[in-house]
């Protein structure tokens, strides 16, 4: 199974992978265990993901904002949420993107030491009672309806760009809006 990883700038020292799941039929557990600190990365809803650049910036971002010590939330993982949000509501952001009961298809995202990547990505699939599918496929979890309507993107825009496009602009804008 195909998982995505990339070296974040060069100032973080540090890499970001994800993970998809399909079927997943434990949210409410994992979410139990990222709230307490046992599981390190960010699971975020599949459903409002339209790339794995989404992510990524989103990823970037708080990773940096890690290494400045300019976190707006808690952890570097909560900030990913925050980030891919358009609120700066923090708990709305957490409650928007972070899984709830009901999702069965999540993306799980470390940001890591490249020496980590391994053990994390071990500790996650034993924690996840669902079909681990290949990134490539992260589209046909998307809900465009739910994407557009989150990040308020209207039909003229998408004549002169794509939604992902469309999506990531307002990622690396946030602080601006």
């Amino acid at each position: 199974m195909d998982d995505y990883s990339i070296e974040l700038d060069q100032e973080t020292g540090q890499h970001c992978t994800l993970r998809l799941f399909t079927d997943v039929t434990n949210t409410s557990e994992i979410r139990e265990k990222l709230v307490a600190g046992n599981l390190r990365c960010c699971v975020a809803k599949a459903s409002l993901m339209t790339d794995a650049l989404q992510a990524v910036i989103a990823a970037n971002k708080a990773a940096l904002g890690a290494k400045r010590n300019r976190l707006v939330t808690r952890s570097v993982y909560t900030e990913v949420l925050f980030y891919l949000s358009m609120s700066k509501n923090i708990s709305r952001s957490l409650a928007e993107f972070g899984i709830g009961d009901n999702d069965r298809n999540i993306l799980v995202l470390l940001i890591h030491e490249p020496d980590e990547r391994e053990a994390l990505l071990e500790k996650i699939s034993e924690s996840v009672k669902g079909e681990r599918v290949s990134i490539s496929r992260l589209r046909e979890f998307t809900d465009v309806g739910l994407v557009r309507k989150t990040y308020k993107i209207e039909e003229d825009e998408l004549r002169c760009s794509n939604l992902t496009d469309a999506v990531v602009s307002r990622i690396s804008c946030k602080e601006f809006m």
